[in-house]
């Protein structure tokens, strides 16, 4: 996975070796997240609740490469999208938007 990463990060152009890298880590986890969705639907939270703490910290991490409107669209946006399935999910990334 680092390798590619490093490979992505000669090839993109304007973007810095930090956006390259948080891209590529926003795609995997909304992978993931998209697959809980359409796999495991609202059975098992447990496997939602990781996805978000790791989805929050993911935007944590990058929250100065995003800045504050960004981060914050982006967990509103996510929130809306995991409210069908997850409830307290979609709780948790609400609160953290209103940080930004």
């Amino acid at each position: 996975m680092l390798l590619a990463v490093a490979l992505l990060g000669g090839c993109g152009g304007n973007q810095s070796a930090d956006q390259t890298a948080m891209n590529y880590k926003f795609e995997a986890i909304d992978y993931e997240i998209s697959r809980l969705e359409t796999v495991t639907l609202a059975v098992q939270r447990r496997p939602f609740l990781a996805a978000t703490k790791r989805y929050i910290a993911l935007v944590r991490q990058y929250h100065d490469v995003l800045g504050p409107e960004e981060a914050r669209r982006r967990l509103s946006d996510r929130a809306d999208e995991i409210s069908a399935f997850c409830l307290p999910c979609a709780g948790m990334l609400a609160d953290a938007a209103k940080s930004y």
